[in-house]
């Protein structure tokens, strides 16, 4: 009789009614309406909606300890005035693990097993991340002004490279290397960036075209809008996932199509910090991959990757005044296959082959009742309370509402005592 590392009983498909999956290597292995076998570990699924779990491809988790602080400014104003005077106080190692632990338990809560971040300290989210149980690319933020981990861009590459070389061989985490914006970074230290990424062979991460702000900066500085300006030193390519990408003209979307760059979007990052509506429903007709990200919780103020899903799609219908700019089904790509493909990870399907990463939902709830479009109504309707059951590469972290690899007793009273500390220094 065979046997699974895993056995997902009675749940229900979308497009097939109720299956069972079996789990074996991390892997989906078999799909069936029924199957006799035995498995190290059973879940019942007792009907639950199987859908993948969601890829949140941009973010600054550690900011979870930040988040509500600093609102209703815009992003210059939020960055220059708020959050850098506050990390220069307080980043340190402890504060970046407290802040991703907080981080990463919401994050398994609402669905999520893959996130891309970027920030300082990555090593103390690396282990978080192992620790809970899922995956993450993860780089340190690479500036030209010192911060706590570095004076210069020197300094920042040779972390980034430590870092990297750190990582190899590890299972659920991957190094990503991330300098921070075009306005924050000079040619130089971007064409560094790009050359250490091509000699590891991993991927880029950086904010691009944001705000009209920066657009307006780059241009004064360079003669060129950011896109431009990245093509024009060679730093654009299919390995590169560009944060936000805002504010893009024809002809940007044009090179971004040729260099297959990955675009991460942030819908309500950009709307709560003012900075604009990227033109995601054309950047998809043209076939430019885009994927789903929260940005920082101290900037959304999440990290709910369903709520995020459903703010996408109905914002892209409003600003287009077309209720078939952005349908349910593209939506739910966006939020999960697209992220995780970006990276060339084979996940965010439920089809044998993929590898297992799938969250159970809860249908049997009013807001959910009468469930007549799964797909839909999920995208629409369903809470991140919703999900039961979370599962990354074949491992069960979260069964029945209840995080498995994590203290969340804990977790929460190291995140108010760090509140305290910051809440006396505000003062």
């Amino acid at each position: 009789m065979e046997r699974y590392d895993l056995l997902i009983k009675s749940a229900i498909l979308p497009e097939r009614g109720s299956v069972d999956i079996g789990i074996k290597d991390g892997k989906i292995a078999k799909i069936e309406k029924s199957i006799e076998a035995d498995a190290d570990y059973t879940v019942h699924a007792n009907r639950k909606l199987a859908l993948p779990s969601f890829a949140n491809m941009h973010t600054h988790v550690p900011m979870s300890l930040l988040r509500g602080i600093g609102a209703d400014l815009p992003l210059m104003d939020w960055l220059q005035k708020v959050i850098w005077p506050l990390e220069g106080e307080f980043v340190s190692p402890e504060f970046v693990r407290a802040g991703t632990e907080l981080g990463v338990l919401e994050m398994i809560r609402s669905g999520t097993t893959l996130f891309m971040d970027m920030y300082f300290f990555e090593e103390e989210v690396g282990e978080v991340a192992k620790s809970a149980g899922i995956r993450a690319g993860l780089g340190f933020g690479i500036l030209d002004f010192p911060t706590k981990v570095a004076n210069t861009p020197e300094e920042y590459i040779r972390r980034a490279r430590e870092f990297a070389q750190s990582l190899k061989n590890e299972e659920l985490v991957f190094p990503v290397i991330c300098p921070h914006a075009p306005y924050t970074c000079s040619p130089d230290t971007l064409r560094r960036a790009k050359e250490l990424a091509d000699e590891l062979d991993i991927y880029l991460h950086i904010h691009v075209s944001e705000t009209r702000g920066e657009v307006e900066k780059i241009k004064e500085e360079y003669g060129k809008t950011p896109v431009r300006h990245l093509e024009s030193i060679g730093f654009l390519s299919d390995k590169v996932l560009c944060a936000h990408m805002v504010w893009l003209d024809d002809e940007e979307m044009e090179i971004v199509k040729e260099r297959n760059v990955k675009i991460a979007h942030c819908p309500e990052s950009n709307l709560k910090l003012a900075s604009g509506i990227a033109p995601i429903p054309e950047y998809v007709r043209r076939g430019i991959k885009v994927s789903l990200g929260t940005d920082g919780p101290a900037s959304n103020d999440n990290l709910d990757m369903l709520e995020e899903l459903s703010t996408m799609a109905k914002l892209h219908k409003g600003a287009n005044l077309d209720a078939k700019a952005m349908d349910a089904g593209t939506a739910l790509k966006i939020a999960t296959e697209n992220g995780f493909s970006s990276v060339g990870i084979k996940a965010g399907r439920i089809e044998e082959g993929y590898e297992a990463d799938l969250i159970l939902v809860e249908t049997e709830n009013p807001h959910l009742q009468p469930l007549y479009d799964p797909i839909a109504q999920v995208v629409y309707s369903a809470r991140s309370s919703d999900i039961d059951t979370v599962v990354c590469r074949g491992r069960v972290v979260m069964e029945k509402g209840e995080v498995k690899t994590l203290d969340e007793e804990r977790i929460l009273y190291e995140a108010k005592r760090w509140g305290e500390k910051i809440r006396n220094f505000i003062r």
